[in-house]
């Protein structure tokens, strides 16, 4: 019963000894549901307890279609954005993403991908303080030794193969 989500709380021990003695004593004809409801109806779940009254077989029906419609419940209210009672919703939430998008795109981001479940976005790529450190220590050494043009070197390879650039993903409502 506790798997089937019929109890809302776990009996404890006094309890459990009365549903077992109820349900125990001769001539008993009622389910384990009946005992509980007769010791302590307060542990059934409420829809439960108005199912008990009709046949057996309607009241598992009927609570295992209430079950599904629990189970599912948190996904419908997240999936309620753009029913037909708040049309807006959507038309808002697609105006937000791309004023976003239009934000990244004014700070020099690049469009990588625009498709159905949303838009990527890249960054610019940022020099690193290595290699700001290369470069301008490397400029004054390149009239006095070939190790200039080693710093400079090192500084653009790390800049242009090694240095990622950001990315960023905003998902479409």
């Amino acid at each position: 019963m506790l798997a089937d989500r019929r109890l809302v709380r776990w009996p404890n021990e006094p309890q459990w000894v009365a549903i077992w003695k109820t349900a125990n004593v001769k001539g008993y004809t009622g389910n384990v549901s009946t005992a509980v409801h007769s010791v302590a109806p307060e542990l059934l779940d409420a829809d439960w307890v108005g199912l008990m009254k009709s046949d057996a077989e309607g009241a598992r029906v009927m609570w295992s279609e209430i079950r599904l419609r629990r189970s599912v419940a948190p996904f419908l209210k997240a999936a309620r954005t753009g029913t037909p009672f708040n049309p807006d919703a959507k038309q808002e939430a697609a105006v937000a993403l791309q004023k976003q998008v239009a934000e990244y795109v004014g700070q020099h981001w690049e469009v990588i991908s625009d498709g159905p479940s949303g838009v990527q976005l890249r960054a610019p790529k940022k020099m690193k303080v290595i290699d700001l450190i290369c470069l301008i220590i490397g400029l004054p050494m390149l009239a006095f030794y070939g190790l200039g043009v080693f710093l400079i070197g090192l500084g653009l390879i790390d800049y242009f193969v090694f240095t990622k650039s950001e990315t960023k993903f905003l998902p479409r409502p």
